[in-house]
């Protein structure tokens, strides 16, 4: 009795595997062949005589002259020109935690990117900036609105490597 079940099993399972092979497999009566004509190059027309006409010594000679002089305009002085700076606007520098995390909050609030930066002299300072814009004159442009969520007067542009 015991082993009647796993033999059905595995009788079943082969069956299976056999209808799933042969009956679900592509059958090639029913499949549409495609001749596909690929077209023939036409020759190269190359003329050896002219290839052959031209020897060693006129090359050595240096009778094939080549223009080797730069005509395009540099893009170092291109690269140059192109300012890769990126500027933020610094509101001030602060101690208390809370105060710090209430202007960054209302600066992105507000959809301008904020973060905070631990000042250099004083340790225990942190600067609060705005941005990075791509520009002073972006900076200058918002620079109102910017004064005004952080309730401040003026602040300072800085160049800003990141």
């Amino acid at each position: 009795m015991n082993a009647n079940r796993p033999l059905g099993i595995f009788i079943t399972i082969t069956i299976l595997i056999w209808v799933l092979i042969f009956a679900l497999s592509p059958q090639p009566k029913y499949q549409q062949t495609r001749n596909i004509n690929i077209p023939e190059l036409p020759e190269p027309s190359v003329n050896i005589e002219d290839s052959q006409k031209v020897e060693f010594e006129e090359i050595k000679n240096n009778i094939f002259k080549i223009d080797t002089k730069d005509t395009l305009p540099s893009a170092k002085n291109q690269v140059d020109n192109i300012d890769f700076n990126l500027y933020v606007y610094k509101i001030g520098v602060f101690g208390s935690s809370t105060t710090i995390a209430n202007i960054v909050k209302s600066y992105n609030d507000v959809g301008f990117p904020a973060f905070t930066q631990q000042n250099k002299t004083n340790k225990n300072l942190t600067n609060v900036l705005v941005g990075p814009f791509t520009s002073k004159k972006d900076i200058q442009d918002n620079q109102q609105l910017l004064n005004k969520i952080a309730g401040i007067e003026v602040g300072e542009v800085i160049v800003w490597n990141p």
